[in-house]
């Protein structure tokens, strides 16, 4: 696991947040998934820093050691995204976004497009059936029941569960993963109830660069190939492109074949 410094950043939109920091070149923000947190993003902060970046990775409000809140809205962790740019002077980073990382990404991109060269958008977690109560519950449910069931685990047994369903996984990523469930506000998934809002009543289409990674139908992730298109004829410079035999967590799943689709794009 590569080194990083970690800073206290206090943010203009009312949280402090744990941030680690490595390398030097030009600025990469990477935004973690709901129940994750900074050092989940470990192996790809290694890739990157030896690709010539400079690194933020951020503990979002709610995760990891930074501030717990009472509102966990896309648009507030959209904002905290644009707040901590301000506030560490990084110069139009490439941003990365996993899951409702990615939504934070949009919401980022769409309010504040002059803040961002690039977007990066890892299985997104944004919604095409808003409205949709079946649709939303079947994602949310099982999120609530597992962290649950994962507040009740240790670490060691929360990496021997974990290495139990994807046993490709490398150990570094295990157990970050264990780190980020034990360290997270219980009540995180009521963000999963933004899926209410449609998606196109708050994406504007934005002259910024952005790439959608998504994965094979059967992989249980969250953007389909028809949702994917939509989003490509939606916003005038976006592409997608599908990692073939990955699922949600593809930057785990599969490291090289993740970083490769984001190297050849941010260059």
């Amino acid at each position: 696991m590569i080194a990083t410094t970690q800073t206290r950043v206090a943010l203009s939109t009312g949280v402090t947040l744990n941030v680690h920091q490595a390398g030097s070149g030009p600025d990469v923000l990477l935004l973690h998934g709901i129940t994750g947190c900074g050092t989940y993003w470990s192996v790809q902060i290694a890739q990157l820093v030896a690709a010539g970046y400079r690194v933020t990775a951020p503990d979002g409000r709610g995760h990891g050691e930074s501030d717990r809140a009472s509102d966990y809205a896309t648009a507030t962790i959209g904002a905290d995204a644009a707040a901590l740019i301000v506030a560490l002077g990084l110069d139009k980073p490439v941003v990365i976004g996993h899951s409702m990382g990615g939504a934070q990404s949009l919401a980022l991109v769409s309010m504040h497009p002059e803040l961002v060269r690039k977007v990066v958008l890892e299985d997104p977690a944004v919604w095409p059936m808003a409205g949709d109560e079946a649709y939303i519950a079947e994602r949310r449910d099982p999120w609530i029941a597992g962290l649950r069931q994962w507040l009740t685990m240790s670490h060691a047994e929360l990496v021997a569960f974990k290495r139990g369903e994807v046993p490709h996984w490398s150990d570094e990523a295990l157990d970050s993963w264990a780190y980020a469930k034990l360290h997270n506000d219980p009540i995180l998934p009521i963000w999963l109830n933004s899926g209410k809002i449609l998606l196109w009543d708050w994406l504007k289409p934005v002259a910024v660069p952005i790439l959608v990674l998504y994965c094979e139908a059967d992989k249980g992730g969250v953007v389909p190939a028809a949702f994917a298109e939509a989003l490509v004829n939606y916003m005038p410079n976006l592409t997608a492109q599908i990692i073939p035999g990955v699922g949600h967590e593809m930057h785990h799943d599969n490291p090289t074949a993740f970083m490769a689709a984001v190297l050849a794009f941010i260059a």
